[in-house]
């Protein structure tokens, strides 16, 4: 039983991800669609980052690491419309995988406690091609310093705290 506040939107009929704005400057979105539903959940990078390595260590214990096929080409984001019904800034995310049903629920829940939280799920395919649309989105932005991890700045001089300031990347 789902408790006051919460959506469930049981198996969505499709899933994407984008970003908008200049790199430095991105926000995330995960786009939902469950029958005439559509879904707009915020996300900071680093919340779709985790979500696409969750994903993939999932399914490499489910399969195996054998190859599991082809994934679909995810083009939602270019049908989402302006308005979507639902919108949430996520704070937190849960993740289950029934290997059984090759499924991925998901539960997003918001910010601030006031708004309610939103549950879907998908097939392992639409999460497959999620995790590798997510890798995509994120690689984008700018570049990543090989050592650290941190975004390079362009035109602005990286100090490299994993070289203890002494040698840039």
């Amino acid at each position: 039983m789902m408790e006051p506040g919460q959506t469930d939107l049981g198996e969505v009929d499709e899933i994407d991800v984008e970003a908008i704005g200049e790199p430095g400057h991105r926000t995330f979105r995960l786009l939902l669609a469950s029958g005439p539903t559509t879904v707009c959940l915020w996300l900071e990078k680093e919340q779709l980052e985790q979500l696409a390595v969750i994903i993939e260590q999932q399914v490499a214990r489910a399969t195996r690491g054998l190859p599991t096929g082809g994934h679909p080409t995810l083009d939602f984001a270019d049908r989402f419309p302006a308005s979507p019904t639902m919108e949430l800034k996520a704070g937190r995310m849960a993740v289950g995988f029934d290997e059984d049903a090759r499924r991925f629920a998901f539960t997003a829940e918001p910010v601030t406690p006031a708004g309610g939280s939103i549950s879907f799920v998908v097939t392992q395919i639409q999460a497959e091609a999620l995790s590798l649309k997510i890798a995509a989105v994120a690689s984008a932005g700018r570049p990543r310093c090989p050592l650290c991890g941190a975004p390079i700045e362009t035109g602005v001089r990286h100090v490299c705290p994993a070289s203890n300031g002494h040698v840039e990347p």
